[in-house]
């Protein structure tokens, strides 16, 4: 079984854990053609479900978005005495929608939106108290991380998440700021590869390390059709195969079809206006 790891496989596809435990032969082979291997059937395995499975590490500088985005004014907007209206969770609202609105109930206090889908959080940092107790803070709906119970030494400066983040400076380092004015939240973007995919991975990864060497497997090959003493055997087209995303082995072939039925090529993706701002930064 080979791990990938950021060190022997800097692109996508992240956190695949290819199983090879089906390929007897794997331990013979030498460890860079089990690595160029598994790499190819990792990368084969996750193109084919549509790009889907595989968490990646982000760490992404949020902002809090809440009734208070518009500076506080309650009811009517100071300076001219109308409402200020604004977009929030897909539904527009007049500023300042005020303690007990229905903007606050049935639905957590204190939460930030994070690129979906979160299927972990490694660590929640401030620039000046370091990391967020764990404890203090949940996901939901794989989107949306919730502040719960209150503030508790090194967990941040309020119960809730800070409203601003001051993205002049960075939250480690001799320029991060003393106060806790600079955060971010380091999560795993990205859905757990399921163990089926991980051993079609290993399966692939077989084939095409024994094909690397000439032996014999089961890869198919560009012929259509071969005739010997009046036995004609008529082999996959590769080519149709290689436009409906499948590899030519037929159980390999049939878990990419359970879990892409529609041959999508990459995850969907929505896009809304209401969708709040998260700031990364490139690497």
């Amino acid at each position: 079984m080979l791990v990938f790891t950021d060190n022997t496989l800097p692109n996508l596809p992240c956190g695949w854990d290819v199983d090879t435990s089906c390929c007897t032969d794997w331990d013979t082979y030498d460890p860079s053609l089990q690595q160029a291997a598994a790499e190819y059937g990792a990368l084969m395995v996750w193109a084919s479900t549509g790009r889907r499975f595989g968490a990646c590490t982000r760490t992404v500088r949020p902002c809090r978005r809440d009734c208070e985005d518009c500076g506080g004014a309650a009811g009517w907007y100071y300076s001219d005495g109308t409402f200020m209206p604004y977009l929030l969770n897909g539904v527009w609202r007049n500023c300042w929608c005020g303690t007990g609105d229905g903007c606050s109930r049935c639905s957590p206090t204190c939460q930030i939106w994070l690129t979906p889908p979160v299927s972990g959080i490694i660590e929640v940092r401030f620039s000046g108290s370091g990391v967020v107790d764990p404890g203090s803070y949940r996901v939901d709906d794989w989107q949306w991380l919730v502040r719960q119970g209150p503030a508790v030494s090194g967990s941040g400066p309020t119960d809730c998440w800070p409203i601003s983040n001051d993205y002049n400076f960075p939250v480690t380092g001799p320029l991060a700021p003393a106060d806790d004015s600079a955060w971010e939240v380091t999560y795993l973007w990205g859905l757990p590869v399921p163990s089926v995919l991980q051993r079609a991975a290993g399966e692939l990864a077989c084939e095409w390390a024994k094909n690397c060497l000439g032996l014999p497997c089961r890869l198919p090959q560009r012929v259509t059709s071969i005739s010997r003493q009046g036995v004609t055997v008529s082999l996959a087209d590769v080519d149709q195969l290689l436009a409906n995303g499948l590899t030519g082995l037929t159980t390999v072939d049939n878990v990419i079809r359970a879990f892409n039925p529609y041959r999508l090529a990459s995850r969907m993706k929505i896009a809304s206006p209401d969708l709040p701002t998260i700031r990364r930064e490139t690497p």
